[in-house]
């Protein structure tokens, strides 16, 4: 952790808002980093809390602009969504029973939800741009906002806890990833097999 925040503060730091946003912007297009623009965030807001709402704005500015070029795209024809298969069907009804709440719970949610897939289904099934724009910026401002705020709030303590007990913090983020590893693979054999 010790390691990444300084590569993090000597490269991407002197980019400040403008380098959240370039790289929230591709995160949300068609270039998948997952989960970099939230470590990017939450270093960014924890080495200069006083920055953490420009932060923030940024990254929710990029990451709407990326998933509306990926949303128009698709709302050009159905060529960019024919290999979806069972995800895309799900994505499809999923998208016809909520809407813009649909698009307001994936845009919060975290990788491996399949996002991307979420947003190729609504441009095919052409929901409106304004439903698009209020559903993922209103998500993406709640999860950006309380990644910022709580980075900006307890991030040097936690980077101070990590660096104390590293070992115990690697076990403990093994043990994370694996448990929700294990929780979206659960869901995603039910969710599809249902389909």
């Amino acid at each position: 952790m010790e390691s990444l925040a300084n590569w993090f503060q000597q490269t991407f730091l002197p980019y400040g808002d403008w380098g959240i946003l370039m790289l929230s912007a591709l995160d949300g297009s068609f270039v998948p980093m997952p989960q970099v623009i939230d470590m990017a965030i939450m270093l960014a807001c924890a080495l200069e809390p006083l920055k953490a709402w420009r932060y923030a704005i940024a990254a929710v500015v990029g990451s709407t602009a990326g998933v509306m070029a990926v949303y128009g795209i698709a709302r050009g024809g159905r060529i960019a969504t024919k290999r979806g298969g069972k995800r895309m069907a799900w994505a499809e009804e999923f998208l016809q029973r909520r809407g813009a709440l649909a698009l307001f719970i994936s845009a919060l949610m975290p990788p491996p939800f399949p996002f991307k897939v979420v947003i190729l289904a609504a441009g095919f099934l052409k929901v409106p741009a304004r439903s698009m724009l209020i559903g993922v910026g209103l998500g993406r401002t709640v999860r950006f906002g309380a990644e910022a705020t709580l980075a900006a709030l307890y991030g040097r303590t936690i980077i101070a806890i990590v660096k104390e007990r590293a070992g115990l913090a690697s076990l403990v983020l093994a043990s994370m990833i694996l448990i929700i590893a294990i929780a979206y693979y659960a869901w995603q054999k039910k969710t599809f097999a249902e389909g």
